[in-house]
């Protein structure tokens, strides 16, 4: 193993190594691995004029987590090359989609273990030459960006990929059902899909938004559990999960004043009469 492998090597943490070792039956050690990471999918309108929301992508990535890597979507055991074993959902401080969401995409982490076999794949992912990749998965439901209507149960006169009053129409692909494999391709449908660089860090501004938004979204679920407890915490929080900072932060203010009229803040030592001249009536 040269420098440049055992460099790459010293960045599998420890935390890491526990969640790779959930997937192998023998006890694995850093030198054997090699991981890297990727996008999986975002929320931008791909070549076939379709979409995932927001919300498919936060289903999306917790089934992800175990999925196998392949090529072109092969499905035969010769061709397993990786596995993730780590995903996250992130949004881009800034940056807009084309249809002026808040972009946002699943990255993943995936590993192999470096046998002779797979030298020549490691050489090239590092060398940028296997790049691209495409997800396979199915979802529940297909809408038209135009009319809403459900394509698989309703289908529409909207034509995908057409403007209509200035809007182009795209498919919404929403409510997951399952996540097959990702796979090594030539040319993915998702024009942002593919490895990425890992040992990138990430910018300050996009960990303090993204630090931000958690905040934000935190505070609403225990605000909605006083404003409206009919409504379950884990409902609250995937319904934040497709809104923009700007609509969380609204939410939020409306949310802490209809909590603070149901639940004053009431002062627990109340100041006495009897004695004005010092702070006895505070001392316990």
């Amino acid at each position: 193993m040269n420098n440049t492998e055992k460099e790459k090597t010293n960045q599998i943490t420890d935390g890491e190594l526990d969640l790779i070792e959930k997937f192998a039956r023998k006890k694995l050690n850093k030198d054997e691995l090699y991981t890297f990471s990727l996008i999986l999918c975002d929320n931008e309108i791909d070549r076939d004029n379709e979409k995932f929301t927001v919300s498919a992508l936060y289903e999306l990535a917790k089934l992800f987590v175990g999925k196998t890597g392949i090529f072109d979507h092969n499905m035969k055991s010769k061709d397993q090359s990786a596995r993730i074993y780590q995903t996250e959902v992130l949004t881009e401080a800034g940056r807009k989609t084309s249809d002026g969401e808040d972009y946002t995409y699943i990255k993943a982490k995936a590993y192999m273990v470096r046998t002779e076999k797979n030298r020549d794949l490691i050489a090239e992912i590092d060398a940028g030459i296997k790049k691209e990749t495409s997800v396979g998965c199915s979802v529940r439901d297909i809408s038209c960006s135009i009319c809403g209507k459900n394509i698989k149960t309703e289908g529409c006169e909207h034509q995908k990929g057409k403007s209509y009053g200035g809007r182009l129409c795209c498919y919404l692909l929403s409510e997951p059902a399952d996540a097959y494999e990702w796979s090594f391709v030539a040319v993915p449908a998702q024009r942002n899909a593919g490895v990425i660089k890992s040992f990138a860090p990430e910018s300050e501004n996009a960990r303090w938004a993204n630090e931000y938004r958690q905040e934000l979204k935190e505070e609403i679920v225990r605000c909605a559990a006083s404003v409206i407890p009919e409504m379950s915490g884990e409902a609250v929080e995937k319904l934040c999960g497709s809104l923009s900072q700007e609509m969380l932060r609204e939410i939020r203010d409306a949310f802490r004043k209809n909590a603070r009229k149901k639940l004053p803040v009431i002062r627990q030592l109340v100041r006495s009469e009897a004695d004005g001249e010092n702070d006895s009536e505070y001392k316990i």
